[in-house]
């Protein structure tokens, strides 16, 4: 099907998720790492993680939902996750420290760090957003790929990738950089989209028995940008393959209120969402571990 090897355990052999006629989605048949096919070139990963947010179809309420990552920001249920992820950090550790955000993005979480008493740097591939973040927030972010020799050696007591790693060609390569630039006993968070959520089980269903309506549905669930997709046990996997102890892992919903949908669509998703939660298949995944 493939002969590019899966990114946490090596193997070469997959199982077809769905087909979506310009990309496929493919199951590793060893560790049940999901992945998109084919993957991009550095070049092409570039362009998407730049103009995707912009101009691409598939994200529209995304625009909506990132306006308000700015120095007025409205605390919402989105914000307030952030400030938790921040106070389990500072649990694990004993207070706030040197942070490092990987996909730094609008800039907000760093800003929210920065508020708690962390000193947060960041770094993001797109260098228009990178410029965006600094200056709305007054910031430090480098802009480039991330690599463990990103930052010259300095050392780190956090590391934190929120919807981050399903945006990387190497999801395994990323976590073992976190883990190189952290001090022992540092703590990484990252925070994905669960492939097991019960909307994408229905979706994936729906798609294999030919629904009328799975084209259009297929690219909202596998976005552009999206390259990898976690279970929690190949979360779990890559972060222990990476040389991280997990601390804990916690199912964690998604918050609807700013995308920009009809209510034609937001009331039955809203409904499905709520018996996957139930069902712990939430539309989120997030995992905190310590370098070891």
């Amino acid at each position: 099907m493939t002969s590019v090897p899966c990114a946490i355990c090596g193997n070469a052999t997959y199982r077809l998720v769905v087909d979506m006629k310009w990309r496929r989605i493919l199951r590793c048949s060893d560790c049940g790492l999901v992945r998109a096919d084919p993957l991009p070139t550095f070049d092409e990963k570039l362009a998407s993680e730049t103009n995707d947010y912009e101009v691409d179809a598939a994200c529209p309420e995304v625009q909506d939902l990132c306006n308000n990552y700015h120095r007025d920001y409205v605390v919402d249920p989105i914000i307030l996750r952030m400030q938790q992820h921040l106070g389990d950090l500072e649990k694990t550790l004993g207070g706030p420290g040197s942070l490092l955000d990987i996909g730094a993005a609008t800039g907000i979480f760093m800003h929210l760090a920065r508020e708690r008493g962390w000193s947060p740097m960041g770094i993001e591939l797109c260098e228009e957003r990178a410029a965006a973040a600094a200056k709305e927030f007054d910031l430090s972010i480098h802009t480039g790929m991330f690599t463990a020799d990103s930052f010259d050696g300095r050392r780190f007591d956090a590391a934190t990738m929120l919807d981050v790693v399903e945006h990387t060609t190497d999801p395994l390569a990323m976590l073992k950089s976190a883990h190189a630039v952290l001090r022992p006993g540092g703590a990484v968070f990252v925070a994905v989209p669960n492939q097991n959520c019960l909307l994408t089980v229905l979706v994936n269903l729906y798609a294999r028995l030919g629904g009328p309506s799975a084209q259009k549905l297929l690219p909202r669930l596998y976005v552009p940008i999206h390259l990898h997709y976690f279970t929690p046990r190949t979360l779990i996997r890559l972060v222990t393959d990476a040389g991280f102890r997990v601390v804990h892992l916690e199912h964690a919903p998604v918050y609807l209120g700013r995308y920009e949908m009809s209510l034609l669509m937001k009331l039955p998703l809203k409904a499905i969402l709520a018996v996957g939660a139930a069902l712990k298949m939430n539309a989120r995944i997030e995992i905190e571990a310590v370098r070891a």
